[in-house]
């Protein structure tokens, strides 16, 4: 079993990557049957990691990985795409001519750089832009295109609020007309902003995303949670015994990343000379709970609501604390009204739709219940609801 160095949030080699076999399967089948797709899943459940890992693993598809974290403006979105494209060693040779009559300074595939626009194409939107070198990826030549375009929901909050609602909503709209006249490409959109909250921020409508098929990543199962906690282990030379894995996979609640995060505590207490047993494991993770420098990276889990909610935020934390169980039990939505005196029917509705949307919740019929029992866990600590074992 190759040993893994915990890395919470960080480690972007393939070969380190476990599991999701049915994400990967399912993702598989459906860009083999022309769908393109919509991953969700919350903040460091591991999209990245899993897109970077399908790109390197899967045969039959020529991959082209894109990282639009940080990007503020439309021509910064063509940028980022550019340079992602020139990292590729098998770009197209009609893309590679196209992006030399549109860019200098490109010498060379695979050598990404600093951009330049040609004095003759500076008059061209980016949108056209980008559309014009995105349709050159489709060669015809066997391997399918597969562009993975990860924080597009952050990028596209960013653009509207730096160059307004309609450079934002052109965007949407060109990556959805290429996505539509160019069936031989295939396409996996993610990122870790929920788009409907995108979509409300720049006066969207959910159509510009209809042609995407959502595919989710979920929690890992115990097996392979079991794979990864062994082999994280090894990774600071200590044999995976059972009581230790248990106790890691039960704190780790299937996301990956609290089990570097976990893991990366108990590196640095065993260098202090402490012993290793399952009591050390669950003080690691109930320490990173209660620190605010380790519980950064999952901040996200508790202050998503206050940022996106507005004056429902309130409501939304009446609903998702009312909605707490030990037991991860199902509340009859009826029930929930009534025990947090919650407003009318309608307006309940609403904030449960947007909770079940953001991953706090799910719904069964007329019944609902927190998603993630390892989320509802750390959000009631954080929120100093549920006392410290």
């Amino acid at each position: 079993m190759r040993p893994i160095t915990p890395q919470p949030g960080n480690d972007r080699d393939p070969e380190n990557f476990v599991g999701r076999v049915a994400t990967t399967a399912r993702a598989r089948e459906r860009l083999k049957a022309g769908a393109n797709l919509l991953l969700t899943a919350p903040r460091r459940m591991g999209k990245t990691f899993w897109m970077l890992s399908f790109a390197a693993r899967e045969a039959g598809f020529r991959p082209y990985f894109i990282d639009y974290e940080g990007t503020n403006t439309v021509e910064e979105f063509l940028s980022k795409t550019v340079n992602a494209l020139l990292e590729s060693s098998d770009l197209p040779t009609k893309t590679r001519k196209v992006l030399k009559t549109v860019f200098k300074n490109i010498k060379s595939v695979g050598v990404p750089g600093i951009l330049t626009i040609q004095p003759y194409h500076r008059a061209t939107s980016p949108h056209k832009l980008l559309q014009e070198i995105l349709i050159t990826l489709d060669d015809q030549e066997g391997l399918i295109p597969l562009i993975l375009m990860d924080e597009v929901p952050m990028a596209i909050e960013a653009i509207g609020k730096n160059e307004g609602q309609e450079a934002a909503r052109a965007l949407l709209q060109t990556l959805r007309a290429i996505r539509q006249a160019n069936p031989n490409i295939s396409w996996i959109v993610a990122g870790s902003i929920g788009f409907h909250h995108v979509l409300t921020l720049v006066d969207a409508t959910s159509g510009e995303l209809y042609d995407l098929e959502p595919l989710r990543l979920e929690l890992m199962p115990s097996e392979e949670s079991q794979e990864l906690a062994s082999r994280l282990l090894l990774g600071i030379n200590i044999q995976p015994e059972a009581a230790v894995v248990a106790e890691l996979i039960a704190v780790g609640g299937g996301m990956p990343a609290i089990q570097h995060m976990v893991v990366s505590s108990l590196k640095q207490r065993l260098s202090a000379g402490t012993a290793l047993g399952p009591q050390e494991v669950r003080e690691c993770f109930e320490d990173s709970i209660d620190s605010q420098d380790e519980f950064r990276w999952l901040m996200d889990i508790d202050k998503r609501i206050s940022f996106y909610y507005g004056q429902r935020t309130e409501l939304a934390e009446r609903v998702l604390c009312t909605a707490l169980s030990s037991e991860h039990r199902w509340l009859k939505i009826t029930d929930l009204s009534q025990e947090a005196e919650l407003p009318q029917q309608q307006e309940l509705t609403k904030i449960i739709n947007i909770l079940c949307d953001d991953h706090y919740l799910e719904i069964r019929g007329k019944s609902v219940r927190w998603r993630y029992p390892v989320f509802q866990y750390i959000w009631a600590r954080k929120n100093m609801i549920w006392e410290r074992p």
